[in-house]
């Protein structure tokens, strides 16, 4: 592994801009070899407006660029998984757009085919590498706030858009808890771990996906830590804060707009009105450059799963995500989600290590750049 990492973006949509405007202010760690879209006229505008080497009109040619060294995965969710698994076979690191998958079998899969193959593989969860949101976790661990009672975290937005957009489009595993949800639900996985309990509620849209959807989770004591509880909201219905507040036994932590937060305030004590400490943090482009770096770190250091995303929490998370959605669809007597037609269109491998995909052509029929 050279100094210059090479970064190959599977997918030219709004994401994928965002992340690659990020790499450029990275040229002594990343290299921009190439762009895979099922345009190639897409691919070549993606190419000249970030200042990618090369441009592909197919995810097959792009895997196949022997100077890619990592594919960061910005297709829509349901193409993660083929993707990923045709990345993997093919040598590349590879890193995903949240959510990793649709379903926590298929996280599984994509997990064991990494290790398998000696392979680092990353959910593009940025807010977990952002800096800000990791010094808070080190003082909270340090029990800087005494005791994790009770966390809140909400995100929505309402959304005014047609039936087959992916937000809405069952085909394309629409609906807030993956798209949105992900997001709270890895914030207090980070503070709290995997809950006990989880009991989901909400509404669904036209298209049958989860369109505003809150969930209460409950921690059983272990390790020597309290019990505690946690509520997470997302929605495609309402404009919800971007907020995450931690509640302790001696004190609270306030990140608003946690997706890019400016601050966090931090208060010690019982002191209601006690002034808090103000944690500032500079913001580099976007913010997407830190998942990029870390990305990079672990490549040299030839680590496969990276201490700030781990594949533990990947895989709890999405748990959660599957009984969340599980139990809103249950509360609206939906007899099967989004996630279990997909999983019909496309059954996951009984066994991890076979290669049964197929080509990348076929992937790209079933998807679209997000």
């Amino acid at each position: 592994m050279t100094d210059r990492i090479g970064w190959g973006i599977l997918g030219a949509g709004h994401i994928a801009g965002v992340f690659a405007a990020d790499l450029a202010l990275l040229p002594d760690e990343a290299e921009l070899v190439a762009i895979g879209s099922r345009s190639q006229a897409k691919a070549d505008e993606f190419a000249q407006q970030y200042g990618f080497a090369r441009a592909y009109g197919t995810y097959a040619d792009l895997i196949a660029d022997p100077d890619v060294d990592v594919v960061y995965i910005a297709s829509v969710h349901s193409d993660h998984f083929e993707s990923a698994l045709l990345c993997l076979d093919a040598g590349k690191a590879v890193l995903i757009e949240k959510p990793i998958t649709v379903s926590e079998p298929r996280a599984s899969v994509l997990i064991s085919r990494a290790r398998d193959r000696g392979l680092f593989l990353m959910e593009a969860l940025w807010t977990r590498t952002n800096p800000l949101i990791r010094q808070t976790a080190e003082l909270v661990t340090a029990g800087e706030i005494g005791d994790v009672k009770h966390i809140t975290c909400t995100f929505g937005f309402a959304f005014d858009g047609p039936d087959d957009h992916r937000l809405l489009d069952p085909a394309q595993a629409g609906g807030g808890v993956l798209d949105l949800g992900v997001y709270p639900v890895h914030l207090v996985d980070l503070f709290l771990g995997e809950p006990d309990r989880v009991i989901g509620y909400g509404n669904l849209s036209g298209t049958g996906v989860d369109a505003h959807a809150a969930a209460l989770l409950g921690y059983d004591p272990r390790d020597g830590r309290p019990a505690a509880t946690a509520s997470v909201v997302c929605s495609l219905e309402a404009n919800l804060p971007t907020r995450l507040e931690i509640f302790g036994s001696n004190g609270q932590v306030i990140i608003d707009e946690f997706i890019r937060p400016p601050e966090v305030a931090i208060r010690r004590g019982t002191d209601r009105d006690a002034k808090p400490e103000i944690l500032i943090n500079q913001w580099p482009g976007g913010g997407y450059g830190y998942q990029a770096q870390e990305v990079m770190r672990c490549m040299r250091a030839g680590e496969l799963s990276s201490p700030m995303v781990p594949w533990e929490s990947t895989l709890s998370s999405m748990r959660t995500l599957d009984r969340w959605i599980a139990g809103v669809e249950t509360a609206q007597s939906r007899p099967r989600s989004a996630q279990e037609r997909s999983a019909l269109e496309h059954p996951v491998e009984a066994d991890p290590t076979a290669s049964k995909t197929g080509d990348a052509k076929s992937v790209e029929a079933r998807s679209s750049d997000s």
